[in-house]
């Protein structure tokens, strides 16, 4: 298998678009962060810098710090709250997908949080723990000494327990209610892992655990090779559902994730997206290949390729904060090298903060390019016409 996944990068590399071109088909993707999505003139804004730069993908967050950034019945149901409250009574999900049909942008909803249902520095309620908890405590995620708090910038992230059937449904139903209720190409779910070795010793996942393994419960070395894989395994049969169930939305809407590097993610995190993969549950499979320069972006991105077993629908994830802007440009350069789908940033904050997206349009994103054929559908946008240049801030 190795030396056909080397095959495969060879001739990938034989078969890439001439140096220097650009080309007219590609993934030009960034995530958006709450930063961006404070205001109906905050949200226009920088949909227009984005379209500007020639970007055509938007990964939105809207799901964050345990609340919905759309209106959500689901959510209601379980909590009374429709919304994230310190967004007011906005669907901020609306305003984004408005003024993205404006300038020619798709939109991909982007469950940031995954599996955390609170943060005790946000709006954390009566319980400190995010208003999921309130109504279900029982859902909480717990270390070997039954600790429920998992450190977090600022405080403390709770971690719905990942086993759970009732955890995975009501993040199911969020997920169907996005896309049948907007204009969207798919959705990104993420923190599809574990926050740490040391997690999963909640009631429920020690009782399945033990009804799997002849009544022996979970070991106390949260490191034990049987018990990251079963954890890893449970994993993949979410993500497989998720697949699922949103194709059972429309088979044009893709599933994404961006899983951390692998195989870091399974060792540290039981995470083990090449697994997906495998089954067929992603259609943009986004690895943070976060480095510093493009040299070091490139010897990891190699790692990635040989680690998925197909590269159909790798995507890597760039990270815009720490490199140089040139080293950012090298490092989609050498993206395009590998013939690979496109790529996504990291973020458009930093992009803007550090003047990245004149630069982008100068040298790499000179024109607009079209979304690859397999996230061609009915909602997504086509080459858009440009009767002239939006206006860049920066």
């Amino acid at each position: 298998m190795r030396y056909q996944m080397m095959i495969m990068i060879m001739l990938l590399s034989m078969t890439t678009i001439v140096e220097g071109a650009e080309p007219t088909t590609e993934v030009r993707g960034v995530w958006l962060d709450r930063s961006s999505l404070v205001s109906r003139e905050e949200v226009r804004t920088t949909l227009r810098q984005l379209a500007g730069a020639n970007f055509n993908l938007a990964l939105v967050n809207v799901w964050s710090r345990g609340y919905p950034l759309w209106k959500s019945r689901v959510f209601e149901a379980e909590t009374g709250m429709l919304t994230d409250p310190g967004m007011g009574d906005r669907d901020v999900l609306a305003e984004v997908v408005e003024e993205a049909r404006l300038v020619g942008i798709a939109v991909m909803p982007w469950f940031e949080y995954g599996f955390i249902g609170g943060y005790s520095g946000y709006l954390p309620g009566p319980g400190g723990k995010g208003p999921i908890f309130e109504r279900h405590p029982e859902w909480l995620a717990m270390t070997r000494s039954r600790a429920t708090g998992f450190t977090a910038p600022g405080g403390f992230f709770y971690w719905m327990a990942h086993t759970r059937p009732d955890v995975q449904e009501f993040l199911l139903k969020m997920m169907v209610e996005v896309c049948r209720g907007y204009e969207v190409v798919g959705l990104q779910f993420d923190r599809a892992r574990y926050p740490q070795l040391d997690c999963g010793y909640d009631d429920f996942t020690i009782e399945l655990y033990a009804s799997e393994n002849g009544g022996v419960p979970p070991p106390n070395d949260p490191a034990a090779s049987g018990w990251i894989r079963w954890r890893a395994a449970r994993l993949n049969d979410f993500i497989a559902a998720v697949h699922q169930r949103v194709k059972g939305v429309g088979r044009h809407l893709l599933v994404s994730n961006a899983p951390i590097v692998f195989p870091y993610s399974y060792v540290n995190f039981a995470q083990e997206y090449p697994a997906w993969i495998g089954r067929n549950a992603l259609d943009l499979t986004v690895p943070q290949v976060y480095r510093r320069d493009a040299a070091a972006y490139e010897a990891e991105l190699l790692r990635q390729l040989a680690a998925a077993g197909s590269v159909a629908t790798l995507t890597p994830g760039i990270d815009s904060t720490n490199p140089t802007v040139e080293e950012l440009i090298g490092m989609i350069e050498r993206t395009r090298a590998y013939g690979l789908l496109g790529m996504v940033i990291w973020y458009y904050r930093a992009l803007l903060d550090k003047g990245a997206l004149t630069r982008l349009r100068q040298t790499v994103f000179t024109r607009p390019a079209r979304l690859p054929g397999v996230m061609q559908t009915p909602l997504s946008p086509a080459l858009r016409p440009v009767t002239g240049r939006l206006p860049l801030i920066r």
